[in-house]
């Protein structure tokens, strides 16, 4: 009995071993030795919790060029406009056929008052729809706040003008 030729029970125990050498050299590594996936993710940092948070509603005339106003334009237009327009206005990441709001060549005027009637009534006969029902007036003016900011071609309009529109605009 002590030449007992048996090598499938030797086969199966050195592919037992080295796949137990394996496993073990594989979770050393993962555990010890490989640092992870970078996902390279943009996270921000929260409000400090004594900070006070800007409130649009609160602002009495959001036509006119305000910092705070522009930012929160800036959040609303990512959320709502983007797609079509581009994260930054520039049409990058958006459709070809929508507006560059940066190069700024405008169908109608350009001014703020005529970009709040985009924003309120859309564009007929294009994708451009309405955002009366969507966004409240000073949501909208936020948004063309902030349109104001990022394109080459500024409105010229007078601020009494956009101030009398603004009194009638819903």
């Amino acid at each position: 009995m002590s030449e007992n030729n048996d090598h499938h029970n030797q086969v199966g125990l050195t592919a037992f071993l080295g796949s137990m050498v394996f496993v073990f050299s594989f979770f050393f590594y993962i555990v010890f030795i490989n640092k992870g996936v970078t996902l390279n993710e943009k996270t921000s940092t929260p409000a400090p919790l004594g900070a006070a948070k800007f409130d649009l509603a609160s602002v009495k005339a959001p036509w006119l060029p305000n910092a705070e106003v522009a930012t929160a334009g800036q959040k609303i237009f990512k959320q709502n406009c983007a797609a079509c327009h581009g994260e930054k206005g520039d049409l990058i990441g958006g459709i070809p056929n929508a507006r560059n709001l940066v190069e700024g060549k405008w169908k109608s005027g350009g001014g703020m008052v005529e970009l709040f009637k985009v924003l309120q009534n859309g564009v007929p006969g294009t994708q451009m729809v309405s955002f009366k029902q969507t966004l409240k007036p000073q949501e909208r003016w936020a948004v063309v706040n902030w349109i104001d900011t990022v394109t080459n071609n500024k409105s010229k309009d007078q601020a009494e003008d956009v101030a009398k529109f603004a009194a009638s605009a819903e």
